[in-house]
């Protein structure tokens, strides 16, 4: 009885241990715990001179002693996952990762409580990374707000001095699908390495494959198609509405026996086309039926099936649109942003598909 009572004291020390990065606070439910973690934290010296900024567009906050300049990184999180058990020293479970969408701020203990409520309670670990310049709106400069710039923020200043910016883009639309990349990169990548190995949440198969899906909507979904391109140990991915809003007049050629695509592959949507098209990892794209554009889920999810011949390209893919009706009207239209914004929290919409599709490739 002593021993099992060591153990229990261990594990609960381990927890706040753990926890100590945290801020704790009553979060989506009564019935599972959400905590705000600083999941990544660095600073290091940039170079003394530069004719430009060359932290413009990137992750960093700035900070000086005297003439020496110090990137300094932060990268926040919300993390919902089930209570914790004493009776068990090492918990792991399934872990999806969520994306969010280009809003700033937002109600960091807020983030997908939706998603969480339908998720957690059947087992999952729901983590929603805050990318650069986003999170919470309390804290401005540190904490519970990822470091760096926000993305609009930054791509109005390009506008604006285009000189300031480390890119060989000459349009915003190009700049965009850079720095949507670039958060895919970095911010996500460095999201699933927290989950898998620093706070080593994530089941694994016997194989060693982690049992994780990553997913996202509107910005945060491109981020996810982008993120997909590579191999960051996600066995799954759900891209809710990536860019619909962008798909303006796209010519998209469909054939018989392939796919033409007629697009500037700088731009944002042929960018987006191309990640599809080398997928690493099975998709499944969903959207709304009254948002803005649905093609950007039939578009994606043909480049995806029938975009490569790479032996190594996850072609395995899903992709529905549903009656997801709730918008709202303004002078007579109909307001898109509603239906837009409004479903990549609709579980009771998606929530049962969604399920199937992670049961499918081992996210279960």
């Amino acid at each position: 009885m002593k021993r099992v009572s060591l153990i229990k004291l261990l594990t609960i020390l381990v927890a706040i241990f753990i926890s100590s990065a945290v801020v704790a606070r009553a979060g989506c439910s009564d019935k599972f715990s959400t905590t705000l973690v600083k999941y990544y934290e660095t600073e290091y010296e940039l170079p003394p001179a530069a004719q430009r900024d060359e932290t413009a567009e990137s992750i960093c906050n700035i900070r000086t002693e005297g003439s020496r300049r110090f990137c300094v990184v932060r990268l926040w999180g919300a993390l919902h996952r089930p209570d914790f058990n004493p009776d068990a020293l090492f918990q792991k479970f399934p872990t999806l990762i969520l994306n969010h969408g280009s809003e700033n701020p937002f109600n960091a203990f807020g983030k997908y409580c939706k998603v969480a409520q339908f998720f957690v309670p059947k087992g999952y670990v729901v983590f929603v990374p805050f990318r650069r310049g986003q999170g919470d709106p309390e804290t401005l400069e540190g904490n519970r707000r990822s470091s760096g710039k926000y993305i609009e923020d930054v791509l109005n200043d390009f506008v604006s001095n285009p000189s300031h910016h480390n890119t060989t883009c000459t349009t915003k639309a190009c700049y965009k699908a850079q720095l949507l990349k670039l958060e895919a990169d970095e911010e996500v990548a460095l999201a699933a390495h927290y989950v898998t190995v620093t706070a080593d949440l994530v089941t694994r198969e016997a194989n060693g494959d982690y049992k994780l899906a990553v997913g996202g909507n509107s910005y945060g979904g491109a981020v996810t198609v982008f993120f997909n391109r590579k191999n960051h140990g996600q066995k799954a991915v759900m891209a809710f509405a990536p860019a619909a809003q962008n798909w303006g007049n796209v010519d998209f050629q469909y054939a018989a026996a392939g796919w033409d695509l007629s697009l500037d592959r700088t731009t944002l949507l042929g960018t987006l086309l191309n990640a599809a098209q080398n997928a690493k990892q099975p998709a499944f794209y969903l959207q709304a039926k009254w948002d803005y554009d649905t093609r950007a889920t039939i578009d994606l999810a043909y480049a995806h099936a029938y975009g490569s011949s790479d032996p190594t390209h996850g072609n395995r893919f899903m992709a529905s649109i549903f009656s997801y009706k709730k918008f709202s009207f303004e002078n007579g239209q109909v307001d898109f942003q509603s239906a837009h914004g409004g479903f990549s929290e609709a579980t009771e919409e998606w929530g049962r598909s969604v399920r199937a599709f992670l049961i499918q490739y081992g996210v279960n």
